[in-house]
């Protein structure tokens, strides 16, 4: 379990890096650039991402398993590298003919930000950190991670001062990914070869691909489409500004949750391919009780925080945010859920199908909701929609993993961690309800949770949290942990 450990820590620190960064530059970017501008940037980040998924197929996850599973094979693990590039390529020069199709027919008259935003879709084409996700070797892509948000925070402070600097604000974050995504080439030569071959598999390598886009262009529909949905029932930037910074916010926690699945899925891919079945469930497990440990405080924090959090956040124009983000609060456990099952599970095993039925549902109630609400209740209506698609997706993928592995375990780990979430909840809510918004009051209730729930998990001597005492026992001896598999 170190190289897991280890994994987990670099990538942790880089999301505890991304949770920071919104926190600084939120509340500048919404008095600078305002609601208008703010949606104006998400329909376009949020039509970019459309066009990303659809061109690059599902090569992401599928590049990141397939290097796992022949990572102890030099020669070809190579030769899947080179033909996995090659293949990006092709889809990348396809994905630019439509980027650029969607920007002048359905762009809504922001060409020119079209453009400023290309850098960042080109970088996405680009981008080899799948290799390192497959390799189990994090550092590389973390630390161009980190860079890159380092470069975001300075770039907005120094660069973006007002309303008429969107443009300035697009092209920043745009250049910035590109940079980065090609500084972390430099070190493949550690772990690839120069080609010896011609590309044999780019047929099998575009199989496993549209496999795994499938479920994912489902899942974009759920996932992307609630934003450019309001952009096109409403009309109205602010809206999509709401419902996308409430989502923002709502991501800060889930990152730290999702970095599980992130370094999880090679090695439960690696395990698979060896057939350690019972290895396989006792990984999966436990990867599903820290990811309930962390997710069930998280989203009863967000019900206490959140209408004494976004006056002074986001200020007074964001006020419909906190209503938003208590709508879609229940995503935080969802998220996490789901991350077990579908961007662990049955990613590794190669159970595509499962996850395509699980998504295409979800997108169908998404889209049928989204079209009944958002005209009824704007943003609020994308959030409920967006909370009921998740939901179908995680019954159904529970559904046919209950019958594949024993995961009963699962539900008395949202029982015993759903019931200290709540508590810590309750005895926040009657300490701080009625007190007026300051940032003093939300750094109280978050401090004051972080506590409550953890002096929770010590009084009922948690087996995670006996876990990672044993591990800092260690680490204080200087003792390595031995690696288990």
């Amino acid at each position: 379990m170190h190289t897991i450990t280890k994994n987990y820590l670099y990538n942790a620190a880089y999301q505890l890096l991304v949770l920071l960064c919104p926190i600084v530059t939120a509340p500048y970017l919404s008095r600078v650039l305002g609601a208008e501008n703010l949606g104006i940037y998400s329909y376009i980040s949020a039509s970019g991402n459309i066009v990303i998924t659809l061109s690059q197929l599902g090569l992401y996850a599928y590049g990141s398993r397939q290097i796992a599973y022949v990572r102890e094979q030099g020669e070809q693990l190579t030769g899947t590298f080179w033909e996995l590039l090659l293949l990006r390529a092709i889809l990348g020069g396809i994905g630019t003919g439509i980027y650029w199709a969607y920007g002048i027919w359905l762009g809504n008259g922001y060409g020119g930000l079209f453009w400023c935003y290309y850098p960042y879709i080109l970088a996405q084409f680009l981008d080899c950190s799948w290799v390192y996700v497959g390799l189990e070797q994090m550092k590389p892509a973390v630390l161009k991670n980190f860079a890159a948000k380092l470069i975001n925070v300075a770039g907005i402070f120094l660069l973006v001062r007002s309303r008429e600097n969107l443009r300035r604000y697009v092209l920043l974050l745009a250049v910035t990914a590109l940079l980065c995504n090609l500084s972390i080439y430099t070190q493949l030569r550690h772990y690839i070869g120069r080609p010896v071959r011609c590309p044999r598999q780019l047929k099998r390598h575009f199989r496993g691909a549209v496999a795994l886009f499938l479920p994912q262009a489902a899942a974009l529909v759920y996932l992307q489409m609630d934003k450019v949905m309001l952009g096109w029932i409403t009309g109205e930037a602010q809206q999509v500004s709401f419902y996308d910074q409430a989502e923002k916010i709502i991501s800060i926690p889930l990152s730290l949750i999702t970095v599980i699945s992130t370094v999880m899925m090679p090695r439960l891919a690696n395990v698979y391919s060896a057939r350690r079945q019972e290895q396989l469930q006792k990984l999966l497990l436990e990867a599903g009780r820290y990811g309930i440990l962390m997710a069930m405080p998280m989203m009863m924090g967000i019900l206490v925080v959140a209408r004494q959090m976004i006056p002074w956040y986001l200020g007074g124009e964001f006020e419909q945010t906190a209503s938003v983000m208590l709508i879609l609060s229940p995503m935080v456990l969802l998220n996490a859920l789901t991350g077990v099952s579908g961007k662990q599970y049955f990613t590794a095993t190669d159970q595509t199908k499962v996850l395509l039925a699980a998504y295409g549902v979800a997108a169908g109630v998404n889209g049928l909701a989204n079209a009944l609400l958002i005209p009824r209740w704007g943003c609020m209506g994308a959030a409920e929609a967006s909370v009921a698609a998740a939901l179908c997706s995680m019954a159904i993928q529970y559904a046919v993993l209950g019958r594949q592995l024993e995961i009963k375990p699962m539900g008395g780990y949202v029982l015993r961690y759903g019931a200290g979430a709540l508590g810590m909840a309750c005895v926040l809510w009657g300490l701080t309800h009625g007190m007026r918004p300051a940032w003093t009051v939300t750094l109280m209730q978050i401090g004051g949770g972080c506590l409550l729930y953890g002096v929770y998990l010590l009084l009922c001597r948690d087996p995670a949290v006996q876990a990672v005492k044993k591990l800092l026992h260690r680490k204080m001896k200087n003792q390595e942990p031995e690696e288990e598999i």
